[in-house]
């Protein structure tokens, strides 16, 4: 087996059948398998997907171990060479997990890669990020940044300063969409994808553990997904999960900056954040 893809469903039916048909659909010339982990939704029973596509394994978990803990169940039952984690609100929109997968094998210096991903409208989202140190988020404060060429200004940013037109190596990317080598999991401190976080940051940190086993993190355009975003998360529940996101992004933090230096990032992030979101600015995509 070439390829796992590993899908986590929680109460998104609809959203995830469209997922899993468009990997049917849009896949060819890869052998692969779906991994499907129902996290204990209590929306339908998850043997609905079985009867919709047979070919899947399902693992229906009793109680609901996060995006964090589910993806962990699905790599402890795969037996690809090569894993996909992939959102159930996404759709490929071309042949992108092979793409990712033939620049992975002919670039063993990259331990993951993405792909871009698009709204539903065609809008591009900005998956491809920085780690926000001090610098970055006095960078945004005073734009100093705006003096440089644009190239060098774009990958010094990344995030929404970054068009997601070219490629580009980056320090984390969203785990709506991560193809990497199997066997960089036997690799970490714990044997698996770190469980510091249920959920939100928790695609952060995977890469901070990648990147500190020497491993490169590279964005790909032309493998394009659509991603409708947030398609698990009803609008009354955002703010909590926002507060929530923030926090363990700060939390996150104290792995780069250990000592006294996490304080003035804090200071700094925090700031910004909630500021941002008794605004109301968060809501805005």
């Amino acid at each position: 087996m070439q390829l796992s893809i590993i899908i986590i469903n929680y109460n998104t039916f609809e959203l995830t059948c469209k997922c899993i048909q468009s990997l049917y659909d849009k896949i060819v010339n890869l052998q692969f398998e779906i991994i499907l982990v129902d996290n204990a939704s209590v929306e339908c029973d998850p043997q609905l997907f079985k009867q919709r596509f047979p070919g899947i394994k399902l693992l229906a978990s009793p109680v609901n171990t996060g995006f964090t803990g589910g993806n962990n169940l699905g790599v402890e039952n795969a037996s690809g060479e090569y894993l996909l984690l992939l959102n159930s609100d996404t759709e490929l929109i071309n042949n992108a997990p092979l793409i990712c997968l033939d620049y992975l094998k002919a670039h063993k210096e990259v331990g993951m890669v993405t792909c871009q991903l698009i709204y539903p409208d065609g809008r591009i989202q900005y998956n491809c990020r920085r780690f926000r140190t001090i610098g970055w988020e006095l960078l945004e404060v005073f734009p100093f940044y705006k003096l440089l060429p644009k190239a060098k200004r774009e990958a010094l940013m990344l995030h929404h300063y970054f068009d997601h037109q070219s490629f580009m190596d980056c320090d984390w990317v969203w785990g709506a969409f991560m193809l990497f080598p199997r066997s960089i999991v036997g690799q970490l401190p714990s044997q698996k994808l770190s469980a510091d976080f249920f959920m939100y940051c928790e695609d952060t940190l995977w890469c901070w553990d990648f990147k500190q086993l020497g491993y490169k993190i590279h964005f790909l355009p032309e493998a394009k997904v659509m991603h409708v975003h947030k398609g698990s998360v009803s609008k009354d529940k955002w703010i909590k999960i926002r507060t929530t996101s923030i926090r363990n992004h700060a939390i996150f933090m104290k792995k780069f900056y250990p000592d006294w230096r996490w304080y003035i990032f804090a200071a700094v992030y925090f700031t910004k954040q909630y500021g941002a979101l008794w605004a109301g600015k968060i809501f805005k995509k």
